[in-house]
């Protein structure tokens, strides 16, 4: 046996007693890569900051996973957080997480490293391993690392930045728009990073080139898919509200948006009103909102065991996971102490035109739901450390509206991922994550947007690469330019689904087997139709008709008495 495998035994089994690592190929001998040591800046329980070392080490060839020793010092959700470090390292080196096992090793025992916020730090020490490149010993950082690849806002920052100060450090990197926090502190440089490649540039020297560009993107069928998704929305929008189709949103607006190719834009604004029109619809009365209740649910029942039989594929895969976003809105919002009913019927409606898209694109490489389920399940720890990081740091400053968003998205994923329905728990884990992250990151949108908007292109382009046509992350990217003048929270949060959504396909796509099954196009696939206009939707026309009726009788029974008289 040699020292290094002595070494490597001496390093596992000093970790935590539950660590299994999975079992190699005969013949197959682990080694360690590398090991360095970072300067994690944290907040002590006894407050102020403290400079908490933390251990890491690359194995390889490995099984994927990170396996943690110095809990509980280390806050809750350090884990998952150091898993998803090691996904954005491997994918900012092109090199598979596969290809390696990590053991992160948190030495202090003095101040919480604060769950994930030592995240970032992590992913960048991960990466200098892979590449063989040292990390600087006059440098720390604090910034959560997101799944996109951005850095996310933390707590203590003052405090962290005034204990790297204390104990010699010289430059601290600190989210973008949290650099003020640190103003006041001397004997030390804050720099603010909104990337993963910034961060990695600061810490070692290394100028990361993203291997994908936009050569990848094709984007024939993204606009022919956004196009046909546009034009059914405009007839049923057409159909229902007939004559007063410009009460609830500008036709000429919608028309303009539309030529000049911004075909979703153009259609969630449809939406918006059909939404409205039937918000009015049931505030007058005309609808009952027990019918409609029932009708969307009914609805959301159907098409959820319809998409079961569509097959997924590299093509529809981002529009299948829109999919499942949408119907679990409807489940959400039914199971809600008050309901809103209007959304629920409009989702409903408005969902076959997204099942005929993906029944139109499933072809390519076809993709099995349980293959994804080791990413449903990454996605998902991290969907509860960032809802708990998110509500542990604003407590009851956090809007309720927003804090029970999040606690329903979260349950949501958790409900789905154990009855098995992996893609509909990444879409639910997905919408928590990037829920959480423009909570943390809203008071500094203005900076971050356009940082977020860069790589969340960066994200769609390894997509691409790897198969898929990006039609959700892209239409996101759509919406948020959409915003970006009027609403700058929004947009930001449109360029975090789109950035979140890309990297999640990326993933899927990228990391599958060398192997699979090609599906041919579809012929002759039957197309759903909407359903029709609920019975009460029609009832105006006829109350208006015997109304009018009525007082034509009336009328001729006043005049008769007045002439008898």
């Amino acid at each position: 046996m040699s020292k290094l495998y002595l070494v490597l035994v001496v390093i596992l089994a000093s970790l935590a007693p539950a660590l299994v690592l999975s079992s190699l190929k005969p013949g197959t001998h682990m080694v360690v890569v590398g090991t360095t040591t970072i300067n994690a800046l944290a907040v002590s329980s006894s407050g102020g900051g403290a400079v908490v070392p933390i251990e890491v080490t690359l194995l390889s060839p490995g099984n994927g996973r990170v396996y943690v020793a110095g809990v509980p010092e280390a806050g809750e959700g350090f884990g998952p957080s150091a898993q998803v470090a090691l996904y954005v390292a491997s994918r900012l080196a092109g090199s598979p997480s596969a290809n390696y096992t990590a053991l992160i090793r948190v030495r202090g025992v003095e101040a919480s490293v604060g769950g994930p916020s030592a995240s970032g730090y992590i992913a960048a020490a991960l990466f200098a391993l892979m590449k063989g490149i040292p990390l600087k010993n006059d440098t720390a950082m604090t910034g959560i690392i997101l799944p996109d690849g951005t850095i996310g806002w933390v707590g203590g920052v003052s405090d962290k930045v005034q204990a790297a100060a204390q104990n010699g450090i010289k430059y601290v990197l600190v989210p973008l728009g949290e650099q003020s926090e640190a103003r006041g502190v001397t004997g030390v440089k804050v720099i603010p990073v909104a990337t993963l490649q910034q961060a990695i540039y600061y810490l070692t020297g290394y100028n990361v080139t993203y291997i994908y560009n936009s050569s990848s993107l094709n984007t024939q069928i993204f606009n022919e898919t956004s196009k046909y998704l546009y034009e059914q929305i405009l007839s049923l929008y057409r159909n229902i509200t007939g004559s007063s189709s410009n009460n609830y949103v500008n036709m000429s607006m919608i028309s303009g948006l539309a030529s000049e190719g911004q075909y979703y834009t153009a259609a969630s604004l449809i939406f918006q009103g059909l939404y409205k029109y039937y918000s009015s619809q049931l505030n007058s009365g005309v609808v009952s909102s027990s019918a409609l209740y029932r009708e969307a649910l009914d609805l959301a029942h159907k098409y959820d065991n319809y998409i079961k039989n569509i097959t997924i594929t590299s093509n529809n895969l981002g529009i299948i996971i829109g999919i499942y976003e949408r119907i679990y809105q409807i489940y959400q919002e039914a199971n809600s102490s008050s309901p809103d009913i209007a959304l629920m019927y409009t989702r409903a409606i408005t969902l076959p035109q997204w099942i005929n898209a993906a029944q139109r694109l499933a072809y390519g490489r076809v993709i099995n739901e349980s293959s994804v389920q080791d990413m449903a399940e990454t996605y998902l720890e991290y969907a509860y450390v960032m809802y708990s990081y998110v509500t542990t740091t604003y407590g009851s400053q956090l809007p309720m509206d927003l804090s029970n968003q999040l606690q329903q998205d979260f349950s949501l994923a958790q409900v789905l991922y154990s009855k098995g329905h992996y893609l509909a728990s990444l879409a639910a884990s997905l919408d928590t994550i990037a829920l959480a992250e423009n909570a943390l990151d809203a008071p500094g949108a203005s900076d971050l947007a356009p940082v977020v908007r860069q790589v969340a292109l960066q994200n769609i382009y390894r997509a691409a690469a790897c198969g898929s046509p990006n039609i959700l992350p892209l239409s996101y990217i759509q919406f948020g330019d959409y915003y970006e003048d009027s609403d700058i929270v929004t947009a930001l949060y449109m360029y975090q689904e789109a950035s979140m959504y890309a990297a999640a396909i990326g993933d899927i796509l990228c990391s599958a087997q060398k192997s699979y099954v090609i599906a041919s196009p579809p012929q002759n696939v039957s197309m759903l139709t909407p359903p029709p206009p609920p019975v009460a939707a029609v009832l105006p026309h006829y109350i208006n008709y015997i109304t009018s009726i009525v007082l034509v009788i009336f009328t001729l029974v006043i005049i008769l008495i007045l002439l008898k008289k």
